[in-house]
C-alpha cells in the first residue's frame, strides 16, 4: 500500500535538514500549504506543486518517485480535484468574492448543517466564473477533495436527472455501482454515506431548481456546497442566497481591457463606456464583445461600438460561434411554461425602463392575478428584476431579445390590439383624474363612460401617484401612437385633454406643451377636440410663459364652433386670452377680451368664470396705475371665492390678486393674499401651490428687505417643488437674489449656479443667461 504523503514530505525535509519555512523559501510554496500537507489536511498535492516540493527539496529522481507515488492515482482517484480552471480575466465582484469566502471559511460550524451558498442571476452574470473562482480560493479548505457537476439545468440537453447526477458524484468519491441502479433513494444514501467524516466542496454548476438539487446536499458538517442557478433556490431551507447583477462600470471596464489585451479600450474611454452600455454591462456580452475586438486587430473601439449601435443587428453581434447571447437568453425560456413564454413574447411591445403591473395586464389582456403570477416567474428565471411591488425591470438585451421575439411571433393585428388596449388603459386614468376635478361641459359632452371603465374608482390622489411613475413612459407611448393606426392616432388627443390637468398640478407646463402640440396635429375632425385642444394648449403656453403662442392657440379655440356653441368655455376662452394679451403688454386690447368674457359670464350666472374675469380686469387696472379699479375688481373676485370657489379655483384667484399687490408696490397687501393662498392650498392638498404661496411671500419679504423671512420662505418652498425643475430653477434663482441681499456671496452663487444648471439641462436659454448674467456682476 502507498505510503500518506504527509509522513513522506516530513522525512524528505527533515533529511534535507530544512524548516518548514526554509522549504517554502526555497520550493516558492507557502508554508501553510507544506503545513496542511505534513498534517494530512491536505493529502494529493497537484502535480506543480510536487516539482516545486522536489526541486526545493534537491531530490533524485528515485526520491522524486516516491514522493509522487505517495499522491498516486489510486489515491487521487478517491480525493477528486474537479475544479474547472479559475478564468485568467476573472476580475471584479470583489464584494461577492469575500462574502462567499466569509461563509466557506468560517471557523465555527453548527453540527449537522451543511454550508451552502446558491449563487442566481440571469444567463451570462457570470455565475460559474465567480463560483469556480471562489472555489479555487477556498480548495485547501476542503482537503478530501472538491467535486463538480455541471447539471444542465439550462441549456440545449436536457437537464441533468437526479439519478444520473448521483451516480456521477459517486463514481469521483469511488463508490461500486449500487446494487439497484435506479433507486434515488439508495444512490442518495450511499453518496451521503461516502461524504460523512470528510472535508468535500461540492460545486453544483447550473442548477434548473431546488427538486434537482436536494438530493445531492451532503449530510455531513465537514462539508459545503455551492450552487449556481438561473432561478434562486427558495425551496432549499438554510442557504445563503446571493443574487448577481451586472458588473458595475469600471469592472465591465477593466473586464474589457483584459480581454481586448491591448491599448484600444484605453485610448477610447467614450467608445468604451459606449461598449459596455449596449452590452448592458453583461459579463457573457463583454466576454464576446471584447473577444471579437481582440480577434480584430484593425478594429478600433470606435469600429465595434458602431456595430453594437443597431439595436435590430445588437444580437448578432454578440455571438461568436462558441457564446451566443440571444441562445443564453432562449435556454432560460426553456425552463418556462407555455402561458408564460407567450407573455414574454408579447411584452416585446413596452418600451419603457419598467413595467407596471397593470399595463402588463393590459397588454396581455389578463386579470392582474394572472399576470402577476406569470411575471414572477420570469423573475424566477432572471428574465425580469422586481424592483418595486408591481414594478418590473428588463435588462436591455433581454427587452432587445424580446422585441425581436414579439416581431417573429406575432401579427400586425394582434400587435395592434395591445397597444391600443394599453393606451385606453392611459385613457382611461388621464381621463378618470379630469373628471373628478377638472371637468367642463364641454369636456363632459365630449367624454362617454367607456373612456374610464378601466380606472375604477381610482381617486385623484391615487391616480396621479400612478402618473408620477409611470408618466415617462405614457408620454413615449403617446408620442409612439402619432405614428400609429388611425385608431391609436384617435386617441391621442383625448389622452393628452386627459393629461393636462396632470401636469398642471405637478407643474410640468413644458411636458404639457409638448405633448399637447403633438395632440392638435391628430385632433382631425373631432369638433370637441378641435375646440378643447387648442385652447387647453394655450393654457399650458401662458402657465410656461410662452405668451405668443398662448395668443395664438386661444384665438384657435375661440374659432372653433365648439367653443362658441358653449358660451361659458367661450368666456373662460375670452378671459384667457385677456391675461395673455396682459402679459404681452396689449392692455387694451386685454382688457377687451376680458371685459367681454365677464359679461359673457355675468350673463350666464357663471359666478366662477366672471371672477376668474375680474382677477385679470384687477390685474390689468393695477399695471395701468388704476387702483381703485383694482382693488373694486379683486373684491368681487375674492368675493366669490370665498362663497362657492372649488379649491383649485380659490388658491388661484388668491395667488394672482398678490401677484398683482406686489407687482404694484402694494406689498402688505400682496402679503395678506399669499398668506390665503397657502392656507387654502395647504386645506386642498395641493404641495406645488403652496410652494407658489411661499415664493410670492419670499418675494415681498425681499423688497421689504427681511432677508431672513425670505430665505426661510424660500427654502421651504423649495423643499416642495424638488425634482419639479422649472419651478426649483425659479426659486433657486430668487434665494440668490436673497442671500446676495444679505451679503452671503458664496451662498447666492452656489443656488445661481444650480439654477443655471437646471436650466441649461432643459432647454430654457433666455432663463439661462439671465442667471448667468447675475452670475457675472461685479457684486457677486
Amino acid at each position: 500500500m502507498t505510503a500518506e504523503f504527509g509522513p513522506v514530505l516530513r522525512k524528505f525535509r527533515k533529511a534535507a535538514g530544512l524548516s518548514q519555512e526554509r522549504l517554502a523559501a526555497t520550493s516558492g510554496v507557502s508554508v501553510e500549504a507544506i503545513k496542511t500537507l505534513e498534517s494530512g489536511r491536505r493529502r494529493n498535492p497537484r502535480s506543480i506543486t510536487l516539482r516545486l516540493l522536489g526541486d526545493g527539496l534537491g531530490l533524485t529522481t528515485r526520491q522524486r518517485t516516491e514522493l509522487a507515488a505517495a499522491a498516486s492515482p489510486t489515491e487521487r482517484a478517491r480525493t477528486p480535484r474537479q475544479l474547472p480552471d479559475d478564468l485568467v480575466y476573472f476580475n471584479g465582484r470583489g464584494r461577492q468574492v469575500a462574502e462567499l469566502e466569509r461563509l466557506f471559511t468560517a471557523v465555527e460550524r453548527r453540527p449537522g448543517v451543511v454550508l451552502t451558498s446558491a449563487v442566481a442571476g440571469m444567463g451570462g452574470i457570470g455565475k460559474t466564473a465567480l463560483g469556480v473562482h471562489v472555489a479555487h480560493r477556498v480548495a485547501e479548505r476542503f482537503p478530501d477533495g472538491q467535486l463538480y457537476l455541471n447539471l444542465r439545468g439550462f441549456g440545449p440537453a436536457r437537464p441533468m436527472t437526479v439519478l444520473e447526477a448521483l451516480g456521477r458524484l459517486s463514481v469521483s468519491l469511488g463508490l461500486e455501482a449500487p446494487e439497484d441502479p435506479d433507486d434515488v433513494h439508495e444512490a442518495a444514501a450511499r453518496y451521503r454515506s461516502a461524504l460523512a467524516g470528510r472535508r468535500v466542496l461540492v460545486v453544483l454548476d447550473d442548477a434548473v431548481d431546488a427538486a434537482q438539487v436536494a438530493p445531492l446536499l451532503p449530510g455531513a458538517s465537514t462539508c459545503a456546497v455551492l450552487i449556481t442557478s438561473r432561478r434562486t433556490l427558495t425551496g432549499l431551507p438554510g442557504v445563503a442566497h446571493l443574487s448577481l447583477d451586472v458588473l458595475p462600470d469600471d469592472e465591465a471596464l477593466r473586464m474589457l481591457e483584459v480581454i481586448v489585451g491591448d491599448e484600444r479600450i484605453a485610448n477610447d474611454p467614450v467608445s468604451a463606456l459606449s461598449i459596455v452600455r449596449l452590452c448592458g454591462a453583461l459579463p457573457l456580452a463583454l466576454h464576446i464583445a471584447g473577444g471579437r475586438l481582440a480577434d480584430q486587430p484593425t478594429w478600433t473601439a470606435a469600429d465595434l461600438n458602431a456595430r453594437l449601435t443597431d439595436s435590430r443587428r445588437r444580437l448578432d453581434e454578440l455571438s461568436d460561434g462558441n457564446r451566443d447571447v440571444r441562445a443564453s437568453i432562449e435556454f432560460s425560456l426553456t425552463a418556462g411554461d407555455t402561458a408564460t413564454v407567450a407573455a414574454f413574447e408579447l411584452l416585446g411591445l413596452h418600451h419603457g425602463e419598467e413595467l407596471d403591473l397593470r399595463v402588463a395586464a393590459t397588454l396581455l389582456d389578463l386579470p392582474i392575478g394572472e399576470t402577476e403570477e406569470r411575471l414572477e416567474h420570469l423573475v424566477d428565471l432572471h428574465l425580469l428584476e422586481s424592483v418595486a411591488p408591481r414594478r418590473y425591470r428588463m435588462h436591455d438585451l433581454i427587452r432587445s431579445y424580446v422585441q425581436e421575439t414579439t416581431a417573429r411571433r406575432t401579427d400586425a393585428a394582434s400587435r395592434e390590439a395591445a397597444r391600443l388596449r394599453v393606451l385606453r388603459l392611459y385613457l382611461a386614468m388621464a381621463w378618470r383624474s379630469r373628471e373628478l376635478n377638472f371637468q367642463t361641459q364641454l369636456a363632459t359632452d365630449w367624454g362617454v363612460a367607456a373612456w374610464t371603465a378601466a380606472a375604477g374608482n381610482l381617486s385623484m390622489d391615487e391616480i396621479f401617484a400612478w402618473f408620477d411613475i409611470e408618466i415617462d413612459e405614457l408620454a413615449a407611448a403617446v408620442r409612439r401612437a402619432v405614428d400609429g393606426s388611425p385608431a391609436e392616432q384617435a386617441l391621442v388627443a383625448k389622452i393628452v385633454l386627459g393629461l393636462l390637468p396632470y401636469f398642471h398640478i405637478r407643474r410640468r407646463y413644458p411636458d404639457g406643451v409638448a405633448l399637447a402640440t403633438i395632440a392638435l396635429a391628430t385632433v382631425g375632425s373631432d369638433p370637441f377636440a378641435a375646440a378643447l385642444t387648442p385652447y387647453e394648449l394655450a393654457q399650458q403656453c401662458g402657465a410656461a410663459g410662452l405668451y405668443e403662442q398662448a395668443v395664438d392657440y386661444m384665438t384657435l379655440a375661440l374659432q372653433a364652433p365648439k367653443t362658441v356653441e358653449y358660451a361659458e368655455q367661450h368666456a373662460e376662452a375670452e378671459i384667457f386670452l385677456g391675461e395673455f394679451l396682459m402679459e404681452l403688454g396689449r392692455l387694451d386690447e386685454a382688457a377687451a377680451s376680458a371685459h367681454a368674457g365677464v359679461a359673457r359670464a355675468a350673463s350666464l350666472g357663471a359666478e366662477i368664470t366672471e371672477a376668474d374675469g375680474r382677477l385679470i380686469l384687477g390685474t390689468i387696472a393695477g399695471r395701468q396705475d388704476l387702483h381703485t379699479v383694482q382693488d373694486q375688481e379683486f373684491q368681487r373676485a375674492v368675493d366669490v371665492v370665498r362663497r362657492r370657489s372649488t379649491p383649485q379655483a380659490a388658491h388661484y384667484i388668491l395667488l394672482h390678486v398678490g401677484i398683482s399687490y406686489r407687482d404694484s408696490g402694494q406689498l402688505l397687501e400682496a402679503a395678506a393674499y399669499f398668506e390665503l393662498c397657502r392656507t387654502s392650498a395647504l386645506a386642498a392638498g395641493y404641495d406645488h401651490a403652496v410652494a407658489e404661496a411661499l415664493e410670492g411671500l419670499g418675494q415681498v419679504e425681499l423688497a421689504r428687505s427681511n432677508f431672513s423671512a425670505a430665505e426661510q420662505h424660500l427654502r421651504d418652498a423649495l423643499d416642495i417643488v424638488q425634482g419639479t425643475w422649472q419651478p426649483e430653477a425659479r426659486i433657486r434663482e430668487l434665494l440668490g437674489q436673497v442671500l446676495a441681499a444679505a451679503d452671503r456671496r458664496t451662498e447666492a452663487e452656489a443656488e445661481w449656479r444650480l439654477a443655471l444648471d437646471l436650466l441649461v439641462r432643459h432647454g430654457s436659454h433666455r432663463a439661462a443667461d439671465d442667471v448667468r448674467g447675475l452670475l457675472s456682476t461685479s457684486d457677486v
